[in-house]
């Protein structure tokens, strides 16, 4: 494949598609999709094209290992500071009541449905 005339999008579909997760770099991305093909078993591991990519978590639900998230019911035009602040403290205690440590303090990271989703990156309690 000619990596260079692949948007960033494509590299990061081709990316995902075999399991090599994502980079925000153009140049990273086209570094993983080359060293990849460059191996002797670069075919072994590739999933096949048609193969559906799984659909995200719900926005209440854990994101993974690394982030917990929570969603709150949206306002017009967007968080006062004081709910901000708010909803960000009930996304830390909401993680650490779920069994995850937060690392470091929760963000409004998308809106969703009419609903906010604020996240906050963990770790897991083992």
């Amino acid at each position: 494949m000619d990596y260079e005339q692949m948007s960033v999008q494509e590299l990061r579909a081709e990316s995902v598609r075999r399991g090599l997760g994502t980079a925000r770099a153009r140049a990273d991305l086209i570094q993983r999709l080359t060293d990849r093909d460059a191996a002797p078993d670069s075919s072994a591991g590739d999933a096949p094209v048609d193969e559906a990519v799984p659909a995200p978590a719900p926005a209440s639900a854990p994101a993974g290992p690394r982030a917990f998230r929570q969603d709150f019911e949206a306002e017009p035009g967007g968080p006062d500071e004081e709910t901000h602040l708010a909803y960000r403290q009930a996304t830390i205690r909401a993680a650490t009541e779920a069994g995850h440590t937060p690392r470091g303090d929760a963000r409004l990271a998308a809106t969703v449905d009419g609903r906010w989703v604020y996240e906050v990156s963990v770790r897991q309690v083992t």
